[in-house]
């Protein structure tokens, strides 16, 4: 299947968001056998994006469009596309009803743009949305595909795997991969340790992929349905988390501040003076259990710095502890090429350590994972 990939939105050509979802897209076809031919980004103007649709649809069997899909005046794709084949939207009551329970939940008042998320092409299938509130669609019409998807990437890589995929495979020839997650070992390291299962590989196959500042294993089995893929790939997943569990923080779209926070069982607080507050935004991301209710980073009114940093590690965690009011106070400190992250809880404080390079770079947005896999760790032995 030829398929072409359009991103709705005049923040992709500014600039200020970069397109992350083509990329996804793209892996996601072709691990199922489809050839991704063309990306194309459009802005907000119903008149552009008519025609690039109408061209899409004379050289490919399916176009994915992504974006505009919310309750804003910018947000026309499916009125856009509703208009290109001369039909019209109808109200999803279930859509409805879940926006209206959120902002019940949330105590707001529901403006009435939202209802906007709610609306479907007539006759199209309607692809749920877990994590937001506008559905995706999927509608076959002269032999042609055409599917609508969220914008933020958090809602449509869901939508995609768990409503999309199953119309781009059949039972004949089922692909279905599980992306495992590691940080804190190498490359190298993993291909050591799994060298045996890579080399007698059948199905599933085993693929190591380096990443930034983590590995990814991709488990990909061929069978009749996904059960039997899921069935194929779950001993093999097992044996390599066996060998390599600890470095283990999730599979597929789970970030690993995401793991961590919903590892998280107490309230926690933090001192950093190494990440200069990369690492809060990250961690506040998935704070909705608000278990994180404080975050310093380096500030000498605080914190001596020439304390010695065993010192400075245990004061500084007993500082954030008492200053939020958490149960647990983290402090991470470094010193030349080494790392010192300290935890204390129940008057019970213990340290570990690790190095780090001296690239000021690679110091401040590695260190950052390399305490997050940690702390995992160390939650997890105790939970």
């Amino acid at each position: 299947m030829k398929i072409c990939i359009i991103a709705v939105g005049s923040e992709l050509l500014l600039g200020q968001i970069t397109n992350t979802n083509g990329t996804y897209l793209s892996q996601r076809f072709n691990e199922v056998g489809h050839d991704v031919l063309q990306h194309i980004v459009v802005g907000d103007n119903p008149k552009r994006l008519e025609r690039v649709m109408s061209e899409a649809l004379k050289y490919h069997d399916a176009v994915i469009l992504t974006g505009g899909l919310g309750p804003t005046k910018d947000d026309l794709t499916k009125q856009t596309v509703a208009s290109l084949f001369n039909t019209t939207l109808e109200m999803d009551q279930e859509a409805m009803t879940y926006i209206e329970n959120y902002f019940k939940e949330q105590n707001k008042t529901m403006t009435p743009n939202n209802k906007q998320q709610a609306l479907v092409i007539k006759g199209s299938k309607v692809l749920k949305n877990e994590v937001g509130m506008a559905p995706g669609m999927y509608l076959e019409k002269d032999s042609k595909i055409v599917a609508l998807l969220p914008g933020p990437p958090r809602e449509l890589k869901p939508m995609v795997k768990h409503e999309l995929m199953p119309y781009f495979t059949n039972d004949e020839n089922t692909i279905y991969s599980e992306m495992l997650k590691f940080c804190g070992i190498g490359e190298s390291q993993v291909e050591t340790e799994l060298m045996d299962l890579i080399d007698a590989q059948t199905n599933p196959t085993i693929a190591p992929l380096a990443g930034a500042h983590e590995v990814k294993i991709r488990l990909t089995s061929k069978d009749e349905t996904i059960d039997q893929c899921k069935a194929n790939i779950q001993p093999v997943k097992d044996e390599i988390l066996s060998r390599i569990g600890m470095y283990y923080y999730g599979s597929d779209d789970v970030l690993l501040e995401e793991a961590f926070m919903h590892e998280l069982q107490d309230s926690i607080s933090i001192y950093d003076e190494v990440s200069e507050g990369a690492l809060y935004p990250r961690l506040q991301a998935y704070n909705d259990q608000k278990l994180l209710t404080g975050y310093l980073p380096e500030n000498e009114a605080f914190v001596d710095p020439n304390m010695p940093v065993e010192a400075r590690l245990e004061f500084s965690a007993q500082l954030v502890q008492s200053l939020f009011k958490s149960k647990i106070g983290i402090s991470i400190c470094n010193e030349g090429k080494t790392i010192y992250v300290g935890i204390l809880k129940n008057d019970h404080f213990k340290s570990m350590q690790f190095e780090m390079s001296h690239n000021y770079t690679l110091k401040r947005d590695r260190s950052q994972n390399y305490v997050l896999i940690r702390l995992l760790k160390d939650l997890n032995r105790t939970t």
